[in-house]
Order: C-alpha cells, then structure tokens, then sequence
C-alpha cells in the first residue's frame, strides 16, 4: 500500500493568512494559491483591490511548481538548459511565472505555494513567507 504526504487545508490557510499580513504591512493586494501534491488546488485568495489575473496566475504557479517538483523559477531554468518550451509537455496550466515555490517534506514533495501581485522578485519573497509560515 502506498503512503502519501501532502498538504492540507490548515497549512493552506496559515499560509495565506501570513502572505496576505505580510503584503497588508506593505499596501500590497496579492494572491495565493496553495495546492496539494497532485498540482490539486486546497486553498486560494485574493486580496481586494488584486486583479482577478493574479489569482489564475499564482494557481498555476502552484500547479506547476507540485507536479513538476521544483520551484517555477528552476522549472523555466530547467527548460531553456533543454531547448524545451511549455508546448513540449502538452499541459496549458503549466507556467514559468516566477513565484511558484514547491514544498518538500524532507526530499518528498508535498506540495506548492504560489504568490502572485507583487514585483516579479517580490512573488517569490510572499511566496517563502507562505511557505515560512507552512511549517514543514
């Protein structure tokens, strides 16, 4: 029988709550997406005043960052190094957006968070308070 880890609701929302205090102090309107370890969304938000476009991208952050098992940013890295495009693996949620985050429990990933509204380097830094904030 196979065991499975994978992030759940309560994790989810601690870590919007701490992304979402995080970019109030700096009168920032953001997104988070967090999802399980299938790419599977748990939980998503949007602050007030964040465009709806923000909250789609920081989903497929997070998608991408859970099944493809590495953060976004390394992901597009990964593909350049292979003369790959996102056409080549034939899934239209995946993205290189940076800001998608993966989350490992030891070296098992369990899962991904994704921020988005901020500054490119920015969604990253929101995206590790999220994370931060997970506990794992």
């Amino acid at each position: 029988m196979l065991q499975e880890l994978s992030l759940g609701l309560e994790e989810a929302e601690r870590a919007i709550a701490a992304v979402f205090a995080q970019a109030k102090k700096e009168g920032r309107a953001v997104a988070v997406a967090v999802a399980d370890v299938h790419g599977d969304l748990i939980a998503c938000a949007r602050m007030d005043g964040a465009h709806a476009r923000v909250l789609k991208h920081a989903i497929r952050k997070a998608y991408t960052a859970a099944v493809m098992g590495r953060d976004t940013l390394a992901f597009k890295k990964d593909m350049q190094e292979a003369d790959r495009s996102l056409s080549d693996y034939g899934d239209s949620s995946l993205t290189t957006l940076q800001g998608g985050l993966v989350v490992r429990s030891g070296k098992k990933v369990i899962g991904a968070i994704a921020a988005g509204g901020s500054p490119k380097q920015r969604d990253v830094e929101m995206a590790q308070i999220g994370l931060n904030a997970l506990g794992v």
